[in-house]
């Protein structure tokens, strides 16, 4: 009988760490967050989370797509603006806020991790709405810029997301994609 080498890994250890992850960020900024405060709010040793995660960005990328959920994008009998709609929603969260402001801020010095964070959410959403609703990719990667780019944007500004300012972020980019 062959044994793998080490321990093996105990369960729920990765949603743990992506909950204290969406946690503390939210709590005091991506910033103030670091991976042996999440290694400690999940229970869990550092080793463990550093073993797992390259970096803090590489963590709260997993909790951002974690948090956000699958995105719907329904065929042509489902509507164009329940899909905007839900990322603009989503992105008025103020958890799922505080994960793309400090990403997104990290990812102008870190090439890697911005090329992470499009490929692993932005491009397959887009493409599914492009191949759903047959759109020009580079309408759909501006309908994107303009819901993530006014949400975040103004809650930088205004300290928050509005649901009517989610409603006309919304209206702006189903009118730009139809």
């Amino acid at each position: 009988m062959a044994h793998s080498p080490g321990r093996p890994r105990r369960g729920g250890v990765e949603e743990a760490v992506l909950a204290a992850t969406v946690a503390l960020v939210h709590a005091q900024g991506y910033a103030g967050t670091t991976l042996d405060a999440i290694a400690r709010a999940a229970g869990v040793a550092k080793t463990t989370v550093y073993r797992r995660w390259a970096s803090k960005g590489d963590l709260a990328l997993d909790a951002l797509v974690s948090t956000m959920g699958d995105p719907p994008v329904p065929g042509r009998d489902g509507t164009l603006r329940d899909a905007v709609g839900w990322l603009a929603g989503r992105i008025g969260d103020p958890r799922v806020h505080a994960l793309l402001v400090g990403l997104v801020d990290e990812a102008v010095r870190d090439p890697a991790l911005r090329a992470r964070l499009r490929a692993s959410y932005r491009s397959p959403f887009e493409a599914a709405l492009a191949q759903a609703w047959q759109l020009p990719p580079a309408r759909v990667d501006l309908a994107f810029d303009i819901v993530v780019g006014a949400l975040l944007h103004h809650a930088a500004m205004a300290g928050s997301v509005s649901p009517e300012l989610v409603d006309g972020v919304t209206d702006v980019a189903v009118g730009l994609l139809s």
